[in-house]
């Protein structure tokens, strides 16, 4: 079974827990960026069109997990199959990741929000919400073209999903919104602001790329370019490098230094909320405020861990049971699509144990909360068998409730 591509891109961003760099990754499907799936330059550009992305996150680190392992892969490659933008990243202490890993996970938590933080800012910079600037970071020049009609785009599909320790993480994870709200208003020498101009200076980056295989909106963008000199005179038919302005393939280097260079801070950190006694900010103090929609959330957990082995992992320490709405941990997979796949043969968490857990869940959320059992799988997914079902499990439930949103609009 063939393993996705080679990432599209990779790059550093900081953590929201103290700054630590996490080495991250992005796929994206040749059918949502850089293929015919997305209307935005063709003849039906008029047709409503949701971004689709997934954030996929590794096993235990000290037992050797990370974004290399081979059922993030396989999980990485059937979201891609269904056009799904794919990202994932190392927690800290993994691979090109810098720190070390905690035993309590609270640091490796706060490691996931940052990426997920800087995922959906940088869907919303790449296919904004609403045209014109004030819906995104992303002031370049291609951002008006490439927005592209409708001027209301429908919220984007996001699919949060881990494998062992990390459907643990997705587990713990706040509910959406709440983690959105973390990087809203906030200090233009804060963390959060790193990450969301990182995931804008990507965009930028994404969509020169996209100019560069799309012949049709290159020939657009030459025509609405004044005055570019020696870049006007290289514009080509085809969809290619020579399509796009000199300066603008420049930009796109630049980005990509900055993007792969670990962030270092050398200001004393002050982000939103304040973490420091005696700091009151004025309004000068914040970046422009930015509203990404929040998008229809699904959750995919495979072998996802429970205790004991889940309170080895974090210290047996207790997270928060409630999140900032008020809701139990696990009442966003009551509202959201979810799908649970296990392996029969689980010998650190059994199938028992997961039905036991799942069984209330099943029956008040109705259809939206799914489980696999696969009989040929015990945790590490050896089995080319079971890989298959794996893969076609993930493929037909995404195909099934991402099809059913997208049609009640």
């Amino acid at each position: 079974m063939d393993l996705p591509p080679a990432p599209t891109y990779e790059f550093y961003i900081p953590s929201i827990h103290d700054d630590t760099a996490l080495a991250c990754r992005i796929y994206s499907a040749p059918e949502s960026h850089f293929g015919g799936g997305s209307p935005d330059f063709e003849d039906n550009r008029e047709k409503p069109w949701a971004p689709k992305g997934a954030i996929v996150a590794h096993p235990y680190s000290s037992v050797g997990g990370s974004y290399d392992d081979t059922t993030v892969l396989h999980m990485v490659s059937a979201l891609m199959r269904k056009s799904f933008t794919v990202g994932t990243f190392n927690f800290r202490g993994v691979g090109k990741s810098g720190g070390k890993a905690t035993w309590t996970s609270k640091a490796e938590l706060q490691d996931y929000i940052s990426f997920v933080g800087f995922f959906m800012y940088y869907l919303s910079n790449v296919y904004p919400p609403v045209q014109g600037s004030e819906s995104c970071d992303n002031h370049f020049p291609l951002q008006p073209i490439l927005s592209g009609v409708p001027a209301i785009r429908p919220p984007a599909h996001l699919i949060l999903a881990g494998y062992s320790y990390g459907a643990l993480m997705t587990r713990y994870l706040p509910n959406v919104p709440a983690m959105l709200h973390r990087f809203s208003r906030v200090l233009e020498t804060s963390t959060e602001a790193e990450i969301r101009s990182r995931a804008a200076e990507l965009a930028t980056v994404t969509q020169i790329d996209i100019l560069s295989r799309r012949p049709i909106a290159a020939r657009e963008v030459r025509s609405r370019s004044k005055g570019k000199g020696k870049g006007k005179e290289r514009a080509r038919d085809s969809g290619s490098l020579d399509s796009v302005p000199t300066d603008w393939l420049g930009e796109k280097e630049t980005l990509m230094w900055v993007l792969q260079t670990p962030f270092k801070r050398k200001e004393i950190k002050n982000s939103w909320p304040n973490r420091g006694m005696g700091f009151s900010p004025c309004e000068e103090d914040f970046i422009a405020q930015v509203h990404v929609p929040t998008p229809k959330t699904h959750y995919l957990l495979v072998s996802l861990l429970l205790e004991p082995l889940a309170a080895f992992c974090t210290g047996f320490r207790k997270f928060a049971r409630l999140d900032v709405d008020g809701d139990s941990l696990d009442e966003k997979f009551l509202h959201n699509a979810t799908l649970v796949v296990h392996g029969k043969k689980d010998r650190l968490t059994s199938i028992a144990k997961i039905d036991k857990w799942a069984d209330w869940r099943m029956v008040d959320s109705g259809e939206r909360f799914q489980i696999v059992r696969v009989a040929d799988s015990g945790h590490f997914w050896r089995d080319e068998t079971a890989v298959k079902t794996l893969r076609a499990a993930v493929g037909m439930w995404v195909q099934k409730h991402v099809r059913e949103e997208s049609e009640s609009n």
